[in-house]
């Protein structure tokens, strides 16, 4: 396997870094404790989502740290998969939470604590068509496979004006990963856009940062942008970069320099507003609103209209909750499954579960992204699946 070259990684790293005893205690501490929960939900049965970064589960095995006894299961043979109730598939093969490759976003992230790509000051500012403007937008869809494939594939049917990435390339957004699955992202006719996410910031951003430059050449080297004409204002926000390393990046935040942006473009503006970012603004159910859906409405000084987010490998349409129509849009390649959570969730007004009839991961439902139609100030959805079938809304 890879962990002994992970070991010798992690090792360096610790020794690099042996002014900072405080760092590395820190770190092991949480290796341990997250092994420990990944020990009970598997012994336990449980289905329940616990908020576990998975990237952090090997790690005690990588290095040599776990009693007698109770390693993780590495193999399929070792763990059956489980749907656990947020949709994500616990298990050993490839994507699943415990596929020992997820190592590498451990081992990226820990040498990548003090070493990061610039921020950019330069975003990208889009005139977009007057009336009428498509774009489609997936998240989470780096991955550089047959499932990403397929939703590339389905978007390119109908081209899009604009087309948007919400971010994450697996496992670390590391070279020479983010190159290779970003120069299959289909282009839009007028342009593309992605997104920084904790994946990304595994690596320090480097790697997305580089691609910025050579495949999205509309965000200006920046990673948060605008676009747009006299009906709406389409913003693009960096959550990753601010984001609490400790925590691995998995909340989203806005910063200091990024939120006085966001002031300055939505003040006395009286366009409906549409927001894209990696991170969520609600819980996965929409019964609670996140600590950046508070910093986006104050720097806004409203709600948007829409916001489209990733970061959960999922997809749900939430039902209205004041102004905003939340949207999640984290299913655009890696496998997942139904997510019992959101049943008869009163907040939620649709989300996949249809069997996306995959022999390799049987609980799979279908991937896909979301299309949509700008008229004047009309806004038109279109959930498409993997095969090119729109899913919601239906007739």
């Amino acid at each position: 396997m890879f962990f002994e070259d992970w070991k010798t990684r992690i090792e360096t790293y610790f020794e690099n870094a042996r002014h900072n005893l405080q760092r590395k205690q820190q770190i092991l501490a949480r290796l341990k404790q997250v092994h420990q929960q990944v020990r009970e939900v598997i012994d336990s049965g449980s289905t329940s989502a616990t908020g576990i970064p998975w990237e952090l589960a090997h790690g005690l095995t990588i290095l040599d740290g776990v009693a007698a006894g109770k390693p993780l299961p590495t193999t399929v043979a070792e763990l059956p998969t489980r749907v656990m109730d947020d949709g994500t598939l616990l298990g050993c093969r490839k994507w699943e939470l415990l596929d020992p490759k997820w190592g590498e976003a451990l081992v990226e992230w820990m040498e990548h604590l003090a070493d990061r790509a610039s921020w950019g000051q330069t975003p990208g500012s889009v005139a977009m068509p007057p009336e009428h403007v498509s774009l489609a937008i997936a998240g989470d869809w780096g991955t550089g496979d047959g499932i990403a494939g397929k939703v590339a594939k389905a978007m390119g049917q109908r081209p899009a004006d604009y087309t948007v990435h919400l971010g994450d390339v697996y496992y670390a957004g590391a070279n020479p990963d983010e190159g290779r699955d970003l120069s299959a992202w289909p282009a839009g006719t007028l342009g593309q856009f992605t997104l920084n996410s904790n994946h990304e910031m595994y690596s320090g951003a480097v790697g997305y940062f580089r691609e910025l430059a050579q495949r999205f050449p509309l965000q200006n080297g920046t990673s948060y942008f605008s676009l747009q004409n006299d009906h709406w204002l389409i913003v693009g926000l960096d959550t990753a970069y601010y984001a609490d390393e400790m925590n691995l990046y998995m909340d989203g935040a806005l910063g200091d320099q990024q939120t006085a942006w966001l002031k300055q473009l939505a003040q006395g503006c009286s366009k409906r507003i549409l927001l894209l970012s990696h991170h969520q603004g609600y819980s996965i159910d929409g019964t609670s609103k996140t600590a950046l859906y508070d910093q986006v409405l104050n720097a806004l000084g409203r709600e948007p209209d829409y916001w489209y987010w990733g970061h959960l490998h999922n997809v749900i349409c939430y039902q209205p909750q004041g102004k905003l129509r939340g949207r999640c849009v984290g299913h655009g390649a890696i496998p997942y499954g139904r997510a019992s959570i959101l049943d008869n969730q009163a907040r939620v007004a649709w989300t996949e579960t249809q069997s996306a009839g995959d022999d390799q991961y049987p609980d799979r439902i279908l991937n896909g992204f979301v299309r949509l139609t700008l008229d004047g100030e009309t806004l038109r959805e279109e959930w498409i699946d993997e095969n090119g079938n729109k899913r919601w809304p239906l007739p």
